[in-house]
């Protein structure tokens, strides 16, 4: 069976389709949820043939019945009843296809003073983004500021009785029109931030009436998906995942916002486009799934937009998980939802449902072309970098090598990756990328690079699957370092010069692409002409050249000022669009006896990159899916998550030994050729494999602890975010720094100034900063955050073990982030954070990785040391240590944020860091530390991997003691960075 595309959308239709952003909550069914009147005039004005009876809409004569509109207009005085008049005027311009008539009937209601300003404001909005979408920029701003003014004019008592706030609306028609028709989502998502923050303070506002008060919730709920969209297209993976939780647990916690069916299921939708950003497809099914069966639950008809966009987000993850066949009833049934409503039809280019329906039925190269449509066009006027090419040429991508009719070459998916990887003079936009596809294509395509039969791939593909698993991995937390990259720009004149001349010429490419495709449209048009002037051929044809011209002379000037900010700022390059190293220029940055591993856990197989000193590389297919790798790891790691370590002699513990081997004979002894020689091992690794503690896995089968042949006899691991994270890391110069140690311990998280706790006299294990308890938490109360008193006496032994004098560590309220932004760190060998890392997911209302510092007021708002802070700390440190900062449930998105974290460090010019991986007991803690400090000060050639790999091979070999052999004794601690230094 063969697809029929749906029409095109008319003049009319595609004019307002974008315009009306009605959030999926909003629907006439939904009970307290209302549709705004912005959009309630914008779906009259585009309604859909279907609504009406074919025969009465033939029979209608617009001419007459526009006059007699009129002639009620001219008749007409008060203004509800010219209101209701411009309404049906505009609707029957529309409905005739005369969309300039119709919009200047909207430019004159806009200016007739009879009717209230509220109502002029929301028209006003709506009237922005129509003007936007034909490309009239001028007049859309116009109506925006005259949006603004309106909304100002309007009398407190009108608020209660318009469906929506004018402010809300003016908010949503900016973010509109800088996503729909400018490609600027970074303001769009600034919009809409904004929108959301006024929804939720206005819920929260006691002066205003209960009206006003559900009318807030609704604008809040209602923003939610649009909201995590425009996050996730921004690359804020990490808090667009933090967001949609976080309102989920408001929404558990605050009964009084009143969330209907209807919003609630698009809460869960809104979550699956965040885990869709997360690579993980299976969770992300499930979501939807969970949002449809919410819908249809509340009686959702098969044409409504809310159940189509949905329907239409579960074929793209069915596609990326290699699963459309199974879905085609759903591409059956959207297909007969946009034939229905003009309004779903419009909400996404036609042709991307029309290419779901043809993959579904496995007609791949017919989805390849039709897709390839919108493809071509946006590629042509909005750019490689822009959100929506991204992820329509990522279904492009999957269509093909879906296809066994034609095999995919390797060139045309090295083209593919090189629009999304920076390498380097190629600096692509990594601020930006598409929303639903884009990790399941990179899967697919390392599944097609190594395919698994025996036969070792060529040097080529090799290379380009490293090039692939490097993307995945700093794209994972990419996003999270934007906003530290832009205060790092704002601190250096020199920096801030540059960057602000970057956004100039890319905001002048833009124009220019534009120019050049408006005048290239215009050749074209002409030469369709049975009849062309030739004067006029030549004038439209020297206009596309010098359009062509500038066009190409912007993209030059932005390429050389990249090269320039990149060769003077590396760290900001890094910050922003990381330059994925090739294996040999890597293996020149490797040192005899080391080797770096990336791996990759997929959805089916998985897969392993070594690159050995001098640029050699081995690419592997392993033989386990991610699902077996999440199982194996959580019974590796559950006594450490338990936080009860052994009492007494040779106890297990829980540990289990057959777990541990389980684990190193599926990911490392398969890499036991190219790692032959390595005596340290950087290892990449994300996702599920976040929170692998690589240093309790052994070689050989044991049942004992006398028995176990640990890894670490052999090599010592030290965890990378990325090769790109390795070479910064390795950049940096020796330390210049004089002072010995700076540390940050035992903050008082309730604000209050207490005496330091005695020395303790048992055994402590550091306590997660909050219990870990299945389901939603409730809103954090900052200053109920577990104490650390027992870090001092760690902190205390280090700085003895190092020559430091004791007001070298601060505590109390002295541990605090102003306190930290204020200290003069550029001149400390060794900085300690010893608190609390705090991580998107685990706690409410993170949206980034941060430390816990003492509290100074506002709890999250103010007292932790986020990752835009650390980025901006100007560190000259051989080495920051991260004590208590656990990282046992890390795994996931909040695995990648600890990897954004470690970025930070090393963009803020640490070399190396020191962190724990579960809950540590305090003296074997300090007792690991202070003898690591020890060996390094007594053989400072050693280096900081091989020193730590030391004191913990003699702690597990009984030198402090029979019970310390325990591995959660001596292995909680891992390195991050340039473990040689």
């Amino acid at each position: 069976m063969k697809c029929k595309p749906i029409a095109a959308l008319g003049a009319a239709a595609g004019l307002v389709v974008a315009l009306l952003s009605t959030p999926a909550g909003a629907q006439p069914s939904a009970g307290r949820a209302e549709i705004s009147e912005m959009s309630e005039m914008a779906a009259e004005e585009d309604a859909a043939p279907a609504d009406r009876a074919p025969e009465a809409a033939a029979k209608e004569d617009l001419e007459t019945r526009v006059q007699a509109l009129r002639q009620q207009l001219t008749a007409a005085q008060d203004g509800e009843t010219r209101y209701r008049v411009y309404s049906e005027l505009i609707s029957a311009y529309a409905r005739g296809a005369r969309i300039p008539e119709s919009l200047k009937v909207r430019d004159d209601l806009l200016e007739d003073a009879s009717i209230s300003p509220g109502r002029r404001s929301l028209a006003a909005s709506s009237l922005a983004v129509s003007y936007a979408l034909i490309g009239d920029y001028p007049k859309s701003q116009r109506a925006v500021q005259r949006a603004k003014q309106l909304a100002k004019d309007t009398p407190a008592e009108e608020y209660e009785k318009l469906n929506s706030d004018p402010s809300y609306t003016f908010l949503q028609a900016e973010a509109e029109i800088a996503r729909r028709a400018t490609g600027r989502h970074d303001i769009a998502l600034s919009k809409t931030r904004e929108r959301s923050e006024l929804a939720w303070a206005n819920f929260n506002d006691p002066a205003l009436s209960p009206k006003r008060h559900q009318a807030a919730a609704n604008e809040l709920l209602n923003n939610v998906q649009v909201h995590v969209l425009l996050l996730v297209q921004n690359n804020r993976r990490e808090e667009a995942l933090s967001y949609i939780r976080g309102i989920q647990q408001r929404v558990a916690t605050r009964p009084d916002l009143y969330a209907t069916p209807y919003q609630l299921a698009s809460l869960n939708t809104a979550l699956a486009i965040a885990l869709c950003s997360h690579d993980d497809y299976d969770a992300a099914l499930a979501a939807v799934d969970a949002g449809i069966a919410g819908y249809l639950k509340a009686g959702a008809q098969e044409h409504e937009v809310a159940l189509g966009v949905s329907r239409r987000l579960r074929l793209m993850i069915a596609l990326a998980m290699g699963r459309i066949g199974d879905y085609q009833d759903d591409a059956d049934r959207l297909q007969r939802a946009r034939a229905a409503n003009v309004v779903l039809n419009g909400s996404f280019a036609g042709v991307e449902a029309d290419s779901l329906f043809m993959a579904s039925r496995g007609q791949w190269a017919d989805a390849s072309d039709r897709v390839g449509v919108v493809v071509a066009s946006n590629l042509k006027r909005r750019g490689s970098d822009n959100a929506f090419y991204k992820y329509q040429v990522a279904m492009q991508m999957l269509y093909q090598l879906n296809d066994p009719a034609a095999p995919v070459s390797e060139a045309a998916m090295a083209r593919f990756v090189s629009r999304l990887a920076s390498t380097g003079d190629d600096w692509v936009d990594a601020n930006y990328r598409g929303s639903y596809v884009e990790d399941g294509a990179l899967a697919k395509i390392l599944d097609t690079l190594l395919p698994g039969s025996g036969q070792a791939p060529s040097p080529s593909a090799a290379a380009l699957a490293f090039r692939v698993a490097e993307l995945l991995r700093t794209s994972a937390s990419q996003g999270a370092l934007a906003d530290g990259a832009a205060r790092l720009a704002a601190s250096d004149p020199k920096l801030r010069d540059l960057v602000e001349q970057e956004q100039q010429l890319r905001f002048e490419e833009s124009t220019s692409r534009r120019a050049f495709n408006v005048a290239t449209d215009r050749l074209e048009r002409l030469a369709k002409q049975e009849k062309v002037d030739e004067k006029q051929q030549k004038r439209r044809e020297a206009e596309q050249a010098e359009k062509q011209k500038s066009f190409a002379a912007s993209t030059a000037r932005l390429v050389e000022l990249r090269r320039q900010i990149a060769a003077a700022f590396p760290v900001y390059r890094e910050l922003i669009s990381p330059s994925i190293p090739s294996a040999a220029t890597l293996g020149a940055a490797l040192r005899p006896g080391e080797a770096y591993v990336n791996f990759y856990a997929g959805p089916q197989s998985a897969y392993a990159f070594v690159v050995q000193p001098g640029g050699g590389l081995q690419a592997l297919r392993i033989a386990t899916s991610r699902a077996e790798a999440r199982k194996a790891i959580a019974a590796l790691r559950a006594p450490f998550d338990a936080g009860r370590p052994p009492e007494k002699d040779n106890d297990l513990a829980g540990f289990d030994l057959a777990a541990s081997h389980a684990v190193y004979r599926t990911w490392l002894a398969p890499l036991a050729q190219p790692l032959r020689g390595a005596r340290t091992v950087y290892i990449a690794a994300g996702g599920v494999l976040s929170n692998v503690p690589w240093n309790v896995l052994v070689t050989q089968p044991a049942t004992k602890l006398d028995q176990a042949s640990w890894w670490i006899g052999q090599a010592t691991p030290v965890l990378m975010p990325s090769a790109s994270s390795l070479m910064l890391a390795r950049g940096h110069g020796p330390s210049r720094a004089k002072l010995p140690f700076t540390a940050f311990a035992d903050p008082s998280f309730d604000g209050r100034d207490t005496p330091a706790a005695a020395p303790a006299t048992s055994r402590v294990v550091r306590q997660n900063a909050l219990p870990v308890e299945p389901g939603l938490r409730p809103a954090l109360d900052y200053r109920r955050i577990r104490p650390l008193p027992e870090t001092m006496d760690e902190v205390q032994a280090i700085g003895n073990a190092l020559g430091a004098d004791a007001a070298s560590v601060l505590r109390g309220t002295s541990a605090s982030r102003s306190q930290v932004m204020r200290q003069n760190l550029v001149d400390t060998r060794v900085v300690a954070f010893a608190t609390h890392g705090l991580l998107p997911g685990e706690v409410p209302g993170m949206p980034k990785a941060g430390l816990a510092m003492s509290y100074e007021g506002q709890g999250l708002a103010d007292s932790v040391l986020t990752i835009d802070d650390i980025v901006g700390l100007r560190l000259d440190a051989d080495m920051v240590l991260l004590s208590a900062c656990n990282t046992g449930y890390a795994s996931g998105a909040a695995g990648d944020s600890m990897a954004a974290l470690l970025r930070g460090f090393f963009a803020s010019g640490a070399r190396t860091l020191m962190a724990t991986q579960w809950a540590v007991e305090s003296q074997s803690a300090k007792d690991l530390t202070v003898q690591t400090f020890r060996t390094l000060a007594q053989d400072p050639a050693l280096g900081k991997a091989q020193a730590l790999a030391a004191s913990q091979r003699e702690m597990s070999a009984g030198k402090f003691g029979a019970l310390y052999r325990h591995p959660y004794f001596w292995a909680p601690y891992f390195l991050a960075g340039d473990g040689a230094r």
